[in-house]
């Protein structure tokens, strides 16, 4: 089968489906290719005895410009994470858990001002790195663990801020760049309490799936699922796209938006720059799983927090209260954490919320998923000056879409959804200078 488009876009994820929207709307015929059976990407939306749940990418805020105007534009709610303004915080304190006192708050919230206290002056644009690209060059090869044993942070601190940014990079501290990091609070607004309210309070009522499902049924354009692309290749008059099964979509340009992790499954000819092939190879950090707790009755609204050397879990909270059944939220780094017994997790639990009883869990495998390879975009340290900039660059007649690179919010869905639509701005430029030459 031969068929022949102005855009074809490898990958479905909501990169890939707001880049096929503008740009069908803008009357380009377009044809999202998905390897998948389903459209979202690294957003996996289900529901489970009435509940709306995200195996994936959840949280949205209105720090994010891009994903927050396409929940207007649809008209899409949002509900509140009852566990992200917990009554009841549990930390793992190295030598003991304790719950977090009321006279502790500011001492909690301080060792984030303390950890973050050159943000303002390393990303004081975070939209902008170049801006100030000398202090981050300065600060990329820093880890998150390297930051930590720098400052004089108290046990407390020492496992609220391990825990948390052990969550936001899903990575060991070792592993996670600090200038990320920092990043991602700059984006905040350089303020703790919104820092953490992007993180994890705010998402969609009806799950990322009814985004999804809005883009799709907007833009109009053509999709084919459970086609993975095997080769890409470019020739003087635009591209040609094989699947796996022998297909072949032509196209005058093709937009790239596989995650960073699996760039290297697909054979491109001629190859990728040597930078991209390097990215690829070296692969971002964020790996680890989300694990949901199905509990007995309503646990109010509970978290807890833990740093990976002291536990397996290094942080839960409260995702839905019900009166007979509830749900958690968990995070794990370690790589048998969906695979952990009812028994071994009550266990674990036992030392946090005795009371709470777990009844079953379940979870994605992103990071066996041999479509993401990973969890959520994270940068080691080291990387983020060689790779963030590079990996957006185009090659030819291909351009390069995705929340794993570019300005801004990346490693979230807000990134994913500017990266697509910067994407198409751009395939629409080029395409109007050939057409005036």
């Amino acid at each position: 089968m031969t068929d022949q488009w102005d855009v074809v876009v490898i990958g479905g994820g909501l990169a890939g489906i707001t880049a096929a929207r503008d740009l069908q709307q803008r009357g380009l015929r377009t044809v999202v290719i998905e390897a998948n059976d389903r459209l979202g990407g690294r957003t996996y939306t289900i529901e489970d005895e009435g509940c709306t749940i995200e195996l994936g990418g959840t949280w949205i805020h209105w720090t994010q410009p891009f994903i927050w105007a396409e929940k207007e534009r649809y008209g899409l709610e949002i509900e509140e994470t009852p566990g992200c303004v917990a009554e009841h915080i549990a930390i793992h304190r190295g030598d003991r858990i304790e719950a977090l006192a009321e006279q502790e708050i500011a001492e909690f919230m301080g060792g984030f001002d303390l950890f973050f206290s050159e943000a303002l002056q390393v990303w004081e644009r975070p939209y902008d790195a170049h801006y100030n690209w000398k202090a981050i060059q300065e600060r990329d090869t820093i880890s998150v663990a390297d930051r930590m044993a720098s400052l004089k942070l108290t046990p407390l601190q020492q496992a609220a801020i391990g825990g948390f940014l052990e969550i936001l990079s899903m990575s060991a501290p070792k592993s996670a760049a600090y200038v990320e990091m920092m990043r991602c609070f700059a984006l905040s607004g350089w303020n703790t309490v919104v820092f953490k309210d992007v993180a994890a309070r705010y998402k969609f009522a009806k799950g990322t799936g009814a985004l999804v499902d809005a883009i799709v049924r907007d833009g109009g354009f053509d999709v084919i699922t459970n086609a993975q692309v095997s080769t890409i290749t470019q020739g003087s008059d635009g591209v040609s796209i094989q699947t796996s099964n022998g297909d072949i979509y032509q196209s005058r340009i093709g937009i790239v938006t596989v995650p960073m992790n699996v760039m290297n499954t697909v054979r491109f000819n001629p190859p990728l720059s040597p930078i991209k092939r390097e990215a690829a190879d070296v692969k971002h950090a964020g790996g680890g799983a989300k694990v949901f707790f199905v509990v007995k009755g309503d646990p109010g609204a509970v978290m807890t927090l833990a740093r990976s050397a002291d536990s397996a879990l290094i942080g839960s909270f409260t995702y839905h209260r019900g009166e007979h059944q509830s749900l958690l939220a968990g995070f794990s780094l370690e790589p048998d954490a969906l695979d952990k017994s009812v028994e071994e997790w009550q266990s674990i639990f036992n030392d946090y919320i005795p009371d709470l009883q777990i009844l079953r869990t379940f979870g994605h495998p992103w990071g066996t998923d041999p479509l993401s390879q990973g969890s959520w975009c994270n940068y080691r340290p080291g990387t983020v000056a060689r790779f963030a900039e590079a990996l957006p660059t185009r090659e030819g007649h291909l351009f390069f879409a995705s929340g794993d690179h570019g300005e801004g919010w990346r490693g979230f869905m807000e990134g994913a959804i500017a990266s697509g639509s910067q994407t198409a701005m751009a395939v629409l430029n080029s395409l109007s200078g050939e057409a005036a030459v």
